[in-house]
């Protein structure tokens, strides 16, 4: 029997997905540092805890981007449906 090809993925998909992991595995500890920071300096009603939260939230984001377009491309290489 006849195997289809393997469908061709999209590379740049595989770079975005990329970028966004190498760039959560930098802005998540300046997110934690800048709440460590926050939290020395005055506690939770401060603005830099706001500024420290907006950091540990972009960092959330695009290790979650990250993650789901390398899932996205596997799935579409590798022809993995279920």
């Amino acid at each position: 029997m006849i195997q289809p090809p393997l469908q061709k993925g999209s590379t740049i998909r595989t770079i975005a997905g990329g970028v966004c992991l190498a760039s959560s595995l930098v802005v998540l500890p300046a997110g934690f540092i800048q709440m460590v920071q926050a939290l020395e300096n005055g506690g939770y009603a401060t603005g830099g805890t706001t500024f420290a939260l907006w950091w540990l939230a972009a960092g959330g984001g695009l290790l979650g981007m990250g993650i789901a377009l390398l899932i996205w491309e596997m799935s579409v290489r590798y022809d993995i449906r279920h």
